[in-house]
């Protein structure tokens, strides 16, 4: 038996190909991978399938779906997209994250007395890319090459906070052509503890940052957002119009309450809030109450949906897109669990087309996706739930099938977007 695996060294972001050859005709296989993040060895994750070969004695994972396991789909990547937490505590991956060291899969496969193995190398950035913390007016990295044709992304991350969240992204994305900076914005030292109240000025101190780097000056500035700063990030492109591009992953059309469950704003300029849809904390309790009876996992999306139908004050909190003066490409799943992301998308899919919008816009829907959007092929597409107490289990929704298929498309279509 042979294990064949194409690309053992490559982006976390690379597919790879994976062929066991050499088996008897029909025979049995057990393949499995282990993993576990360079910064939380304590936190492991493993996955298998079981294969049967073909009458070649072959099991190719790009063209069989498995006879059972972790997964139960057609895909070359189903061994790592499946990979599930099997000791230590999950939470521990989000401490301490760093991009300087590998990440390490180990794949092994069985067949009888037979076992073949192999380890895979996933690097988050390409050795000639630099970074640059940065703690001045503001909390980010920079990741960069002297490349003065690289185009600019400024990357702004949700409603997780810590900037290290972000850097995995934003170092993969840098190492297919671009100078990326991230920035936090709130959960960090030296700025708010919540997101709730940020002030729009912060930004403005991040883009004359940029325009002051050599590498970033007089450049148009592209912003990939997701979540909560997809929100933020369609309010920049509406009020800053050296903004050019906006890539934003299951963003909304309205400003809402922040999330520090108080009855305030998430965002303000010159001290003053920006109208806002308000959530109702009792909604969201008596949701969880519902989904603890019906044993069924909760999310946010219904708290959401509630306050959007009961506000009065729709038009004011309305993110006037139609002002921006960038291209725009946005995603989203249609069973996202978090917020109603795919409505929003289509509302601002109609606003524009109302308005007739002269820039280039476009929506890429999945079915059954969830709010899963990362760089592909890190955090393992099956992690979108999560137990939080007896009975209560939190899901971001979406299938494995449907949230992998969401992430690396996604992302292609992304990177894309930015380079033409």
């Amino acid at each position: 038996m042979k294990l064949n695996i194409k690309e053992l060294v490559a982006l976390c972001d690379s597919k790879v190909t994976i062929v066991i050859s050499e088996l008897p005709p029909d025979g049995k296989v057990n393949l499995k991978a282990h993993m576990c993040f360079p910064w939380a060895k304590n936190v492991k994750f493993e996955s298998e399938a079981n294969f049967t070969a073909d009458e070649n004695g072959c099991v190719d994972l790009s063209k069989q779906k498995p006879d059972s396991g972790s997964y139960n789909y057609i895909d070359s990547m189903g061994i790592i997209s499946s990979l599930n937490v099997t000791s230590g505590k999950f939470n521990d991956i989000s401490q301490n994250i760093s991009v300087d060291e590998s990440l390490f899969i180990d794949i092994t496969a069985e067949s009888g007395q037979d076992k073949a193995s192999a380890r895979l190398e996933r690097l988050f950035k390409l050795p000639e890319i630099k970074n640059q913390k940065i703690n001045g007016e503001f909390i980010g990295e920079f990741f960069y090459t002297e490349n003065n044709d690289y185009k600019t992304v400024l990357m702004i991350g949700g409603s997780g906070g810590e900037l290290g969240a972000n850097l995995p992204i934003a170092s993969l994305l840098a190492s297919h052509g671009f100078n990326v900076l991230t920035v936090a914005y709130f959960s960090e030292k030296g700025l708010p503890p919540k997101l709730a109240e940020i002030h729009l000025e912060y930004f403005e101190k991040v883009f004359a940052w940029l325009n002051n780097n050599p590498l970033t000056a007089n450049k148009d500035i592209y912003l990939h957002c997701t979540s909560k700063g997809g929100e933020l990030g369609f309010i920049l492109a509406s009020r800053y119009h050296f903004i050019k591009k906006v890539a934003a992953f299951a963003p909304h059309a309205y400003c809402f309450q922040g999330l520090n469950f108080k009855n305030v704003s998430s965002w303000t300029y010159k001290e003053q809030p920006l109208p806002y849809i308000r959530l109702k904390n009792k909604t969201l309790f008596a949701n969880m109450i519902g989904c603890f009876i019906k044993n069924k996992p909760f999310g946010y999306t219904h708290t959401y949906m509630k306050a959007l139908l009961g506000a009065k004050n729709k038009q004011d909190a309305r993110i006037k897109i139609e002002n921006a003066q960038a291209d725009i490409i946005m995603f989203a799943g249609k069973q996202d669990n978090i917020w109603n992301a795919n409505d929003g998308c289509a509302e601002i899919m109609e606003t524009l087309n109302k308005n007739k919008y002269r820039y280039k816009y476009e929506l890429h829907t999945y079915e059954n996706a969830g709010h899963p959007f990362y760089a592909p092929y890190i955090i393992p597409a099956g992690m979108s739930s999560m137990k939080v107490a007896p009975r209560i289990t939190f899901s971001s929704g979406g299938t494995l099938e449907g949230n992998a298929e969401a992430l690396i498309d996604s992302w292609v279509k992304m990177i894309v977007f930015f380079k033409n």
